[in-house]
């Protein structure tokens, strides 16, 4: 059996690695420079090493990326990392929490003691009600989806201050988006499950893992700068084009955004699955890296900061010290702030306006501070996919809708995440092998 893997973001190098270990022949196509997707790493001259996207790692509840890295014995590698926090009222008050403790957020002098049993009770229904077992399975989040939004969860279990001083905070940083465009299933396993996390990235970022994951594979498998411009069906094998030659092949594992697979699929889908398809919602999203070669703030007691307040929109999210949270990440004395953007604002801003915007949020979080050596934006047309209410219904369903010989892997199945790419990359390889198994 041959498979070509259509995308080389974490999902596509998660499907290569479980093909690679049982021994099966392959070969990646990534359209951009190098592989990574939204886990790409940027190496600047300078000695930063600056994220493209994702972050950090979060421990249990991320179980197939965390047995992954045990199996190739990479997990020893990874650099814990706190959390610590704090949240920056409207008015100026701080107050520290922990982003990898829920319940360190009850703690918030704004909550009153109703609210605090509030959040304590919903907290002990959640942990005893039926929920997802991996908050990242897209399959497992369809059971419990339905036309609840997060928002409108929030405030009737938690009450309105609670959705001000925990959900809306925590749910900014992570996914940038109003609380009322998503859905409930995946938030209510994370909340269950946050005993489990625990913070942690390679030295190197992120990135780094999508290099474990190919340590032993040929680079001739690997094709970067190599967009696929069609597929074509011959007899029971695909033909695979791009610029410059194809490959013909028995089985496709295409881990891309929803909607390149859809458009490379047209011509073999039905409207059904295509139309589920092009239904993922992508939103846009922007987050700065604002770099400063002598640390302005050496003795800042947190490494987050989160804007709150009751109502309004808010610009930032979060602004964090990669300093802190990854040493390796800057040269020795540096200190480098990641700004993560709102989805709403951005509509009306420039880029100007974005990194300008960034480096006033900088300075009123941890204080005035020199002009930064450089100012890096990041800012994506479609850079996150949300799962609105019953998106992980519509697009489980696509699974049995596909043509024979084709899997269908990425994070857009359930919530933007690492492991939401790897679980998905490596079951598509897992069902390719059943497939295999099954044909002898």
């Amino acid at each position: 059996m041959k498979v070509a893997i259509i995308g080389g973001g974490p999902a596509g190098c998660a499907a290569a690695y479980t093909l690679q270990k049982n021994q099966i022949d392959f070969e990646i196509f990534e359209a951009a420079d190098e592989v990574g997707g939204r886990t790409k790493q940027l190496h600047r001259d300078d000695g930063y090493n600056l994220g493209t996207g994702a972050l950090f790692l979060m421990g249990g509840i991320y179980p197939r990326t965390m047995a992954l890295l045990r199996e190739m014995e990479r997990k020893k590698q990874l650099v814990p990392w706190t959390g610590a926090s704090e949240l920056m009222d409207d008015d100026g008050s701080r107050y520290p929490v922990r982003l990898d403790s829920f319940f360190s957020f009850i703690k918030v002098p704004t909550l009153g003691l109703r609210d605090k049993l509030r959040i304590i009770g919903t907290g002990l229904r959640l942990f005893f009600a039926p929920s997802a077992r991996n908050p990242f399975d897209g399959s497992q989040l369809a059971r419990y989806d339905g036309d609840e939004n997060l928002e409108d969860w929030s405030r009737a279990n938690l009450g309105d201050k609670a959705f001000e001083y925990v959900m809306r905070p925590i749910m900014d940083f992570l996914y940038a988006v109003p609380l009322r465009e998503l859905s409930t299933p995946f938030p209510k396993a994370l909340m269950k499950q946050g005993h489990k996390i625990a913070l942690s990235s390679p030295e190197g970022g992120i990135g780094q893992i999508n290099e474990w994951f190919l340590d032993n594979v040929s680079p001739d498998r690997i094709h970067v700068s190599t967009p696929v411009e069609g597929l074509t069906r011959e007899d029971q094998k695909w033909r695979v084009s791009y610029s410059g030659g194809s490959i013909l092949v028995d089985k496709l594992i295409i881990a891309t955004e929803a909607f390149i697979a859809a458009n490379l699929l047209k011509a073999h889908l039905s409207e059904d699955a295509y139309r589920r398809l092009m239904s993922t919602h992508y939103t846009e999203y922007a987050h700065v890296a604002v770099g400063y070669d002598e640390d302005p703030w050496p003795d800042y007691p947190t490494d987050i900061v989160l804007p709150v307040g009751e109502g309004g929109v808010r610009n930032v999210g979060a602004m964090v010290l990669h300093g802190r949270r990854l040493p390796a990440s800057v040269p020795n004395g540096a200190q480098m702030v990641g700004v993560y953007f709102n989805t709403p604002p951005l509509k009306d801003m420039s880029d100007d306006d974005i990194k300008e915007e960034a480096v006033k949020q900088v300075n009123a979080a941890f204080g005035q501070a020199q002009k930064p050596s450089f100012v890096h934006l990041f800012r994506y047309e479609k850079g996150l996919t949300i799962a609105k209410p019953g998106h992980y219904k519509i697009l489980n369903k696509v699974h049995s809708l596909l043509p024979e010989g084709v899997e269908l892997a990425g994070d857009y199945f359930s919530q933007a995440g690492v492991e939401a790419a790897v679980h998905s990359g490596e079951k598509a390889a897992k069902n390719l092998l059943r497939y295999r198994a099954q044909e002898f």
